[in-house]
């Protein structure tokens, strides 16, 4: 099955010209018209923006399926991670990554059913800004409770803001035999900031049942306004047959 997803920071639906546009990212998204929807910084809990359900506005604006895992609950307003699909979803959950006195942060874990009994689990997440803080959510991320038990039969992709500034992939992911599709595919990736992307900040990992196709930053002048990173497109290939067993988990020591 080929299949299309986006990982987008949507930054709570401000554009560059500081205008708060929920109706300019939707449409974006339908330019970029992916299967999977990964999104981060859905919501606003800082008053910036208008009060409103904005993971259930993008869904219904653009008819899919929803799953949100909200990292930040004040005076009513929601903020975090969303996975918009037109695949059915047969289960979510959303994992705590915060670290003590820095924003809180999480993933949100999304079961999606291809069919014939094959699942692929897609994780949507929005890493910290210093390394210490990254380093210890990357420990998170890959204990027993969040990826090891995602990872026994059926595909999986990891992707969002990594906040990561260096060239090179996640070392804790690809030690957890994850595949840094940019690497793979030998292309650039940059989407940060729209206006001159210099900086690789989102990224998409996926294991060996997952076949990378294309990879691209989508660059149009909608997409240049409407947020501060520019999303980032995968094509893949899933489920594929891994014929030897996968690796025994690899836990992070320290």
């Amino acid at each position: 099955m080929e299949l299309t997803l986006v990982s987008y920071n949507i930054h709570s639906g401000i554009g560059l010209d500081g205008v708060f546009d929920l109706a300019r990212v939707g449409q974006v998204l339908r330019e970029v018209n992916a299967d999977i929807l990964a999104l981060q910084e859905v919501g606003d809990f800082r008053g910036q923006t208008p009060c409103e359900d904005q993971p259930e506005h993008l869904a219904e604006l653009l008819g899919m399926h929803l799953a949100f895992g909200p990292n930040v609950v004040l005076n009513g307003r929601r903020y975090g991670n969303a996975i918009l699909t037109r695949l059915p979803i047969c289960r979510s959950k959303n994992y705590d990554l915060s670290v003590p006195r820095r924003e809180p942060r999480g993933a949100l874990r999304c079961d999606l059913d291809l069919g014939a009994g094959q699942l692929l689990h897609v994780f949507s997440l929005h890493m910290g800004l210093s390394v210490g803080e990254r380093r210890r959510q990357e420990a998170l991320l890959l204990s027993a409770d969040i990826l090891r038990d995602a990872v026994r039969k059926d595909p999986v992709v990891v992707c969002g803001d990594f906040n990561s500034w260096g060239p090179g992939p996640v070392p804790a992911l690809v030690r957890r035999a994850l595949h840094d599709t940019a690497l793979a595919l030998r292309v650039p990736a940059r989407t940060y900031p729209t206006r001159w992307p210099l900086l690789r900040l989102d990224r998409i990992y996926v294991d060996a049942g997952v076949k990378p196709l294309a990879l691209h930053p989508h660059r149009t002048p909608l997409s240049r306004r409407a947020s501060d990173h520019l999303p980032l497109v995968l094509r893949f290939q899933a489920p594929i047959v891994v014929a030897t067993p996968r690796s025994p988990p690899v836990q992070l020591i320290g």
